[in-house]
């Protein structure tokens, strides 16, 4: 098999992802796995094992499903498989001692055979396509996940995901009778069934909207579909759904394609992501006097990250500097004056502000990168914080 004995191992952040989505795959095909460790949902070795066992049973399936792939693309999914199935074996990978998911992704020919330990639960789910999916790692480190419901009177589809990658995740279509063009009593009658059935619909749609929520937390909603339907599900959502609206457009639910929902998403997402920023803004600048909950600047920051302090890291878009680390204690820091912890020499790092973000992700910290007010985090030097305490 031409993969590595053991696979890479690396922390989620923004580098390695941009690393995974432009690596050659040389036209071979990747199997992506990711497997959540949520307590809750699946709290032994044996419910993980059967997730791990379905999950590499469909992708199986799909490469036997797929006669017209040539016979070296599929021996080498069934090898990249039977790689990750020997990885689990053990049962050690399946109870981290701190990550709570993983994401495998393994292409043996391209020599791609990498695990992405996850600081957040995700849904499990496979995928054998020409690029790694990267979809669930994009979320994870997302400030806001996204969720946008679309709904007509007798479809709905649900999209998760970034402000740049929305991915459908449910589709529904119920049998809702259409309009009765006859009249008098036997068309009141029947059109008041046709509504008992559309109310039904927006029901079961809400409830399965909550459903995923409890599963899979996002942070805001958007509604699309016929505008004069908007009110009505939105009557239908849970409160702590309702809470979470954002606004509403109209769009062809049953046709419209998922750049298409993202493109009419853009605006609404763009018009929050102003009101967060002005907000984070707001509260930094408050934080700013003596013995306030406000650090500013590269060193102030790094090191209310490396006393665990950091509540939101804000980063203006774009912005990236070196530093340093250091290689005993991984404290990070803007000059190269030796750790003040262990006295070790620091390592430089070229761009500091990515294993900045990596660590604020592991202290469950959370990152806002600020795009539209840049002009404003830049007269504190591009990155500050919010501080616990």
């Amino acid at each position: 098999m031409a993969t590595l004995a053991q696979p890479r191992r690396i922390g989620l952040a923004r580098q390695a992802i941009d690393r995974l989505a432009s690596v050659d795959t040389h036209g071979n095909r990747v199997l992506s796995v990711y497997l959540g460790f949520d307590p809750s949902r699946m709290p032994n070795l044996r419910e993980r094992r059967m997730e791990l066992d379905a999950l590499l049973g469909e992708a199986q399936r799909r490469l036997d499903g797929d006669a017209e792939a040539p016979h070296g693309e599929r021996m080498a999914l069934r090898e990249d498989i039977a790689a990750v199935r020997a990885l689990f074996e053990d049962g050690r990978e399946l109870a981290p001692s701190s990550a709570r998911g993983l994401a495998v992704f393994c292409a043996a020919p391209a020599g791609l055979w990498e695990v992405v330990s996850l600081p957040e639960p995700v849904d499990p789910l496979v995928a054998v396509e020409e690029r790694p999916f990267i979809e669930p790692l994009l979320e994870l480190i997302s400030p806001e996940r996204w969720c946008v419901l679309l709904v007509s009177r007798r479809a709905s589809r649900i999209f998760t995901g970034t402000r740049d990658h929305l991915v459908e995740v449910s589709h529904v279509l119920d049998d809702v009778h259409r309009h009765h063009e006859q009249g008098g009593w036997s068309q009141a009658r029947y059109q008041r069934g046709v509504e008992t059935e559309v109310d039904r619909h927006l029901r079961g749609t809400c409830a399965l909207l909550a459903d995923r929520f409890a599963r899979r937390a996002f942070d805001r909603l958007l509604l699309a579909g016929p505008r004069e339907l908007h009110r009505r599900v939105e009557r239908e959502l849970a409160p702590e759904l309702q809470g979470l609206l954002a606004g509403s457009f109209e769009v062809d639910v049953e046709r419209a394609t998922a750049e298409e929902v993202r493109r009419r998403a853009t605006p609404l997402i763009e018009d929050a992501e102003r009101v967060r920023e002005q907000d984070a803004l707001r509260r930094l600048e408050e934080g700013l006097a003596p013995s306030g909950h406000s650090a500013v600047g590269l060193e102030e920051v790094l090191e209310a990250l490396g006393e665990r302090r950091v509540g939101t890291l804000l980063l203006a878009h774009g912005y990236a500097t070196p530093g340093v680390a250091c290689p005993v204690c991984g404290r990070l820091a803007a000059n190269a004056r030796p750790c003040p912890l262990d006295g070790a020499t620091p390592e430089q790092r070229g761009d500091v502000i990515e294993s900045a973000v990596e660590l604020a992700l592991a202290e469950a910290a959370e990152v806002l990168v600020v795009r539209h007010l840049r002009e404003q985090l830049a007269a504190h030097g591009s990155i500050a914080a919010l501080l616990r305490f």
